[in-house]
């Protein structure tokens, strides 16, 4: 088995700097760093974490979480795509991931979680934070450890999407190509602190076409896509004369428009759908779904970044990411059609 000394030897550096680079401490140039991990990968070294624990108070642990509320959470591609850009900072940085999906009942995070942050077993954690009424956040605060939300809380550190703007640019959008028949899925607002802005920004871009956004239709659903058809039934049952749908997630629209063609409803001929995330399966759905794309992958790699600084010891500034309206197919001008009786 290769040692510490063989990738010293090989990088051409000190047993001392290469401890640094692999337990990501300061003081050492990127030239270095790189030089050791190319070392490290062309020797197959595996440090013994138990031994660098031990050594440097560290584990090089960072734990993930990702608490659910409606559904297991990696069935959302959302999620996938947010862990993809975490894994990818970490990986680089040397440091190992552990993931929790804690369920969130009776207001605060289970029991397993709490004896997760208890365990003195992680450098630090990334919570995608985003239920009002239960922060898992909170729990490792009161601990001292190191953390990082995605999301509203008003911690000291934290990366967000601009869902505000999100929310103004899709009813920018759809009232832009003449729709003033408009029906909303969401989630209840008091369940989701991103859906918060996002209806923030709906309104305001409800607001400079002169559509007073409180008189339109909404119905409320999980995320899922079968709660998505649900909510498109009624909407559209009760409210027949609409000409687009609103959807705060992928998921939902995909079930909206599954459900308008079962009725006969044409997309984007008669009814223009649109959602928010910009997950994989929209660009391969058919048609292509309109949406926001609020760079989830750069999310889970700003927040992995922003904790490898806070365990370094820096104090970085919150960071907010910029979304942006992708066109595609589900979307079109209103078209004159006769009155739905």
């Amino acid at each position: 088995m290769p040692t510490l000394q063989d990738v010293a030897k090989r990088a051409g550096v000190s047993t001392a700097t290469v401890s640094k680079v692999l337990s990501n401490k300061p003081y050492f140039t990127e030239a270095t760093r790189d030089k050791v991990m190319r070392a490290v990968t062309e020797l197959g070294y595996v440090p013994h974490l138990a031994a660098r624990a031990l050594s440097s108070g560290k584990t090089h642990i960072i734990a993930v979480v990702f608490p659910s509320l409606y559904e297991t959470i990696m069935t959302d591609p959302l999620v996938l795509r947010i862990l993809e850009g975490i894994e990818a900072e970490c990986g680089q940085r040397g440091y190992n991931m552990l993931l929790s999906t804690p369920r969130v009942m009776d207001r605060e995070s289970d029991a397993n979680y709490q004896q997760l942050i208890s365990s003195n077993y992680l450098d630090g954690i990334i919570a995608l934070d985003h239920i009002p009424f239960a922060s898992v956040i909170g729990a490792a605060k009161k601990r001292g450890l190191p953390a990082v939300a995605i999301g509203y809380r008003d911690t000291p550190y934290s990366v967000q999407s601009d869902d505000f703007s999100g929310g103004m640019q899709l009813m920018q959008h759809v009232a832009g190509k003449g729709h003033r028949q408009i029906g909303i899925i969401a989630v209840p607002n008091d369940e989701h602190l991103p859906v918060q802005h996002r209806i923030a920004g709906l309104q305001a871009g409800a607001e400079q076409f002169g559509i007073v956004f409180d008189d339109l239709p909404r119905m409320d659903g999980d995320f899922s896509t079968h709660s998505g058809s649900r909510a498109a039934s009624e909407l559209l049952v009760r409210n027949p004369q609409l000409t687009a749908l609103i959807c705060l997630n992928d998921r939902m629209a995909m079930g909206a428009i599954h459900y308008a063609r079962q009725v006969g409803r044409s997309i984007p001929d008669d009814l223009t759908i649109v959602g928010y995330d910009d997950i994989p399966l929209a660009a391969a759905f058919s048609p292509g779904l309109t949406t926001i794309d609020q760079q989830a992958p750069q999310l889970g790699q700003a927040a992995a970044r922003m904790l490898m600084e806070v365990l370094a010891g820096k104090k970085p500034e919150p960071v907010k990411l910029p979304t942006y309206l992708v066109v595609r197919q589900s979307s079109a001008a209103l078209k004159l059609l006769p009155e739905r009786g």
